[in-house]
């Protein structure tokens, strides 16, 4: 009986602690987002990607939200490699998130892919950021 009562007891203390987290805007949740950074979807992930949320960025707006990002989060400028822009990631630290469980982080990244095609069909390189829409990942791991 004893035993019952202890595994009970250990059972909804665990319950009560593990919050499970939702899909969703992730970054508005735990971080700051700024209107000019569009939450697309949710969805979730596999391995140590727990939940994976994407974001649009109007290329008009891509230095801006670019220059945020890095100040705020840290995420490496936006270097162009092979056929389109990337950064290397940062990290949006949230007390919150880790009481929930504290091996969990939000690690967040912009890229933008640059190949576009002509009338013509033909594949061409934008070079002009401006022309091209940009993606900001949100990606809570469980490390």
């Amino acid at each position: 009986m004893k035993h019952i009562f202890l595994f009970l007891t250990l059972f909804i203390l665990y319950s009560c602690t593990n919050k499970s987290i939702e899909c969703g805007d992730l970054l508005r949740r735990y971080g700051e987002k700024t209107q000019k950074i569009e939450f697309i979807d949710c969805e979730k992930g596999k391995g140590q990607t727990v939940l994976q949320a994407k974001y649009k960025v109007l290329g008009s707006n891509s230095e801006e939200i670019e220059n945020f990002l890095i100040k705020k989060y840290g995420i490496g400028k936006l270097k162009f490699t092979c056929c389109g822009w990337e950064s290397t990631n940062g990290y949006i630290k949230n007390a919150e998130l880790l009481k929930i469980n504290p091996n969990y982080i939000l690690e967040i990244s912009m890229y933008a892919n640059a190949e576009k095609e002509n009338l013509k069909g033909e594949n061409y390189l934008e070079l002009d950021k401006s022309k091209v829409v940009f993606y900001v990942i949100v990606k809570l791991l469980d490390v």
